[in-house]
């Protein structure tokens, strides 16, 4: 393994590991992990000028300007620099510009892309910097030593990597608007791997930054992240069937076997080395939480809404570094999205995926005001017989010009070795069928799955370009007649409230019975049904369940929850509101169902929800 490859793990498993710091570490540190009056402050800059503009020596239609800057002394006795190269017009200032830290050559000139030339015939600048594994930096220890500072000196945020990228990224944003080239404007902050984590991160704290694509680059503190005991009990159960799998003679995948080693195992590692230091499970649970808003967009949801940041993100369904996307899905529904099939590190994508032209489109839509294309869909499904039915639904306006499905069976959980080693199949996919802003899909199920997972991919071209976007990931259980659909958010206790029933779904048998396990012990809650599926966000969690045709109906009475968490609840379809007018049921219906419970101990909305029932009846 290489001393990149070594550092990028070590630093997106800190960020991973939610960046972890106990009540030891200084209050500024909590309150305000990056001083942005510093960020911000050009006087510190220690500009020196290594080539001054000049026509570049490529092609000759751009000026050019590179400069080192003094970002900050992290580590002791060894100050941070980092190249910065400045792009503009051949005559004129510039207004705003793109950002990236993945290509700066430091001898000779930067060719552009065809997007950022357009850029540049717009007025707007380029700005090139130097975001890399700490072995690119030739003045700082190795990453064993920067490892071991992180986790000796009170897991301190500031430690980290990703807190190096981040502010790489804000003191060369200072570094531009210092320069007299480059004037007020907005700034858009891309790139991938490290450079998509650190626009991210960045945009949180530094409000200059006005928008974001990111590839291949974590968004939500989904439970794995979070270290939710369930949640990593299920990865730690499917890793050690991986690794036996392996040790059985399991075909080697698509990539080295040291990829499917990453994802959580790199967190776990990290978080194994702490608790070897001294820290309790305790203190690194109670750090996931406190800081996870200096990290991830899920937690800065609204205010950056507020502030108008747009984010496009390109996670990739098969990716070691954002291996949390049906996660992410069910925490960020309407997160601006392609999720290319198979997409991820080292993995261009499943050979059916639309081809794009995702910087170009973003970059004239943030700058020029061109047409952003399509707006994130809705998706519901529905198991029918040996089939699932898929529906997209594109908000009023919104027509693509081509849709795409694909789908895998029994994926494994998110975080585990399964999840990126089994792919979608090559010939799991279909064009969908449909017209305007609804598509369709009907998907013969095979016998014997316990679950499906679905990616959807929708384009329109504008202006030449072509723009992609996908429906939220969704995965369904398949069990007799009943699955479970849009994961439930976590629960004031740690857990996720999750719905199940036993007995028969024969309307003649009447032997149904609704579970819930995993609810906040003692609260009260109602079942309810409907006629569709939903994925917004309701309360402290997400609805699950839309009226469609037949309205939305209550199972009364409300009931609360035993000691453990546990509900119960027999239903009878000769009762009301099953058994007559717009809640009856009959044989071949679907039907979804849902619990909504109390939880005022969440100190938010103080209501939750469990995930979603799809419920088939027979006769």
């Amino acid at each position: 393994m290489t001393i990149q490859d070594q550092t990028i793990r070590w630093g997106l498993a800190c960020a991973a590991m939610l960046l972890l710091l106990d009540h030891r570490a200084q209050a500024q540190t909590l309150d305000e992990p990056f001083h942005m009056p510093t960020m911000t402050d050009a006087s510190t800059l220690d500009v020196v000028v290594v080539d001054d503009w000049h026509v570049d020596t490529v092609n000759g239609t751009t000026r050019q300007k590179l400069i080192h800057i003094h970002v900050d002394e992290w580590w002791p006795g060894v100050e941070i620099r980092v190249p910065v190269r400045l792009i503009a017009p051949l005559e004129g200032s510039v207004n705003g510009f793109v950002i990236t830290g993945s290509a700066v050559p430091e001898t000779g000139d930067s060719s552009l892309s065809s997007a950022k030339q357009m850029v540049l015939d717009g007025g707007v600048g380029v700005v090139q910097t130097k975001i890399k594994e700490l072995g690119y930096y030739p003045t700082l220890p190795s990453s064993t030593a920067v490892r071991d500072r992180y986790i000796q000196n009170d897991l301190d945020f500031r430690y980290s990597e990703v807190w190096l990228w981040s502010a790489i990224m804000m003191r060369s944003i200072t570094a531009a608007f210092d320069d007299d080239v480059f004037g007020p404007g907005p700034v858009i902050a891309h790139g991938n791997s490290k450079n998509g984590v650190t626009p991210l991160v960045s945009s949180i704290h530094d409000e200059r930054i006005t928008a974001v694509r990111s590839t291949h680059a974590f968004t939500v503190a989904s439970p794995i992240r979070r270290h939710d005991p369930a949640a990593v009990a299920e990865v730690t159960a499917a890793d050690s069937d991986f690794d036996a799998a392996r040790s059985a003679g399991l075909p080697q995948g698509d990539q080295p076997w040291n990829y499917y080693d990453k994802a959580y195992r790199t967190t776990a590692a990290l978080q194994d080395q702490a608790l070897a230091a001294g820290w309790s499970e305790a203190e690194i649970q109670a750090s996931f939480d406190r800081v996870a808003d200096d990290v991830y967009v899920s937690e800065n949801w609204d205010e950056l809404a507020a502030r108008g940041v747009d984010i496009l993100s390109l996670p990739g369904s098969h990716d070691w570094v954002v291996y949390d996307v049906p996660s992410t899905s069910v925490a960020l529904p309407d997160l601006r999205t392609y999720i290319v099939p198979n997409g991820g590190h080292s993995r261009p994508g499943h050979p059916e995926a639309p081809s794009n032209d995702v910087d170009a489109a973003f970059f004239a839509e943030q700058l020029f005001g061109a047409d952003g294309g399509l707006e994130t869909p809705d998706i519901t499904t529905a198991v029918n017989g040996g089939h699932l039915d898929v529906t997209v639904t594109f908000p009023s306006g919104g027509v693509p010009e081509d849709s795409r499905i694909f789908w895998m069976y029994d994926r494994g959980p998110d975080g585990s070795s399964w999840y990126l080693y089994d792919l979608f199949p090559h010939e799991n996919w279909a064009v969908m069928d449909g017209a305007g802003d609804t598509w369709t899909c009907s998907i013969p199920l095979e016998s014997g799955r316990t679950s499906i997972d679905l990616i959807t991919t929708h384009t329109v071209t504008v202006d030449g370009n072509v723009i992609p976007i996908s429906a939220p990931y969704t995965r369904v259980s398949l069990s007799n007649g009943a699955s479970t659909y849009c994961d439930a958010a976590i629960n004031s206790t740690g857990s996720s409230a999750m719905i199940s029933s036993s007995g028969s779904t024969s309307l003649d048998a009447n032997d149904w019975v609704l579970r819930v396990t995993g609810s906040v012990p003692n609260s009260m809650g109602l079942f309810y049904y409907g006629g569709a599926t939903a994925q917004a966000p309701f309360g402290d969690g997400t609805r699950c369940v839309a009226a469609g045709t037949g309205g939305i109906h209550r199972l009364p009475p409300a009931i609360p929850a035993d000691a453990l968490g546990d509900v119960v609840r027999v239903v009878d379809f000769s009762a009301p509101p099953m058994a007559s007018g717009t809640g009856a049921i009959a044989v071949g219906d679907t039907w979804f169902f849902q619990y909504w419970y109390r939880d005022v101990a969440a100190g938010a909305s103080g209501f939750n929800l469990s995930n979603g029932l799809a419920v088939t009846f027979g006769p």
